[in-house]
């Protein structure tokens, strides 16, 4: 797809895809996302391997990569196959996965305050150690110190079975901070998070982001254009989003206009998204 350009510019404007790729991971894992966050899809079937792929391709994916993270997603336990009543392979979210989404995709809506996940493991641990610490991280948590992590007042009895699942329920501790009253305290956990610089990464991501979706797209691009948004925006816009209580944000800062645009897109889209869908997955 040729690049558009800013008028009165030499410079060519990033195409989305170029500015924020998603792994071969992500892109696996998309489709049947897309098919369990919507009540509109609950009666269709989980995707299949055509429609993995088209999208996976649509993504810049190799067909190489596409099933090598199939397989490992399926070995993680992310990702559940089943064969439908006529023999076709589905791929469906596992509930361990379908939790971890959850926990951050409902962050609008917490209760200000922190929890904090303290940590520990003898130095030779290293696996279980990296481990939990990427369990905390699909959960939202950002490193707040050696051996602790901090995120916002999620539910936290999805995280502690994911942990118990891991083995390692007895290697963390959750503290949940109810209010931040303390000024100090405040701005010291302000520091770690540099507010300014993430209000100019949001407004650069919303720059390109609506590049994204100039008018006179065909359906089904502009449905593979809205599906792709969809992990990026997981990734950088909510899981990447500071816990902090709305009232401490800079000036200007584009979080929920982003939120706003990208929404008006999904609900005009929403549609032709299902329409791709029964496309690429068919009916039951």
């Amino acid at each position: 797809m040729p690049a558009r350009r800013n008028p009165g510019s030499s410079s060519r404007a990033p195409d989305f895809r170029e500015a924020y790729p998603i792994s071969a991971k992500a892109a696996v894992h998309t489709p049947a996302a897309f098919r369990s966050n919507l009540a509109s899809l609950s009666g269709l079937p989980w995707p299949r391997i055509e429609g993995i792929r088209d999208f996976a391709r649509f993504a810049g994916i190799s067909d190489g990569a596409t099933r090598t993270a199939l397989s490992r997603a399926k070995a993680e336990g992310s990702l559940v196959v089943e064969a439908d009543a006529a023999g076709v392979k589905r791929y469906r979210l596992s509930p361990a996965q379908l939790a971890r989404g959850n926990a951050v995709i409902h962050s609008g809506s917490r209760p200000e305050g922190f929890v904090v996940a303290v940590f520990s493991f003898k130095s030779e641990d290293t696996d279980e150690r990296a481990a939990l610490r990427e369990t905390l991280k699909d959960f939202g948590f950002r490193k707040l110190a050696q051996n602790a992590y901090i995120n916002g007042r999620i539910e936290t009895a999805p995280l502690r079975a994911a942990v118990r699942d891991l083995g390692l329920e007895s290697h963390l501790h959750l503290f949940t901070c109810p209010e931040l009253d303390d000024e100090d305290q405040a701005r010291r956990i302000l520091e770690l998070f540099d507010l300014e610089a993430r209000r100019r990464e949001l407004a650069e991501y919303l720059a390109v982001l609506r590049g994204f979706f100039p008018d006179g797209l065909a359906d089904d691009e502009l449905a593979r254009r809205l599906l792709y948004v969809g992990p990026v925006h997981f990734e950088r816009v909510e899981l990447g989003e500071p816990p902090i209580p709305a009232r401490y944000r800079p000036k200007d800062y584009p979080l929920d206009e982003i939120n706003r645009f990208y929404g008006e897109k999904l609900e005009r889209g929403g549609a032709l998204m299902l329409s791709y869908y029964v496309e690429m997955n068919g009916k039951e």
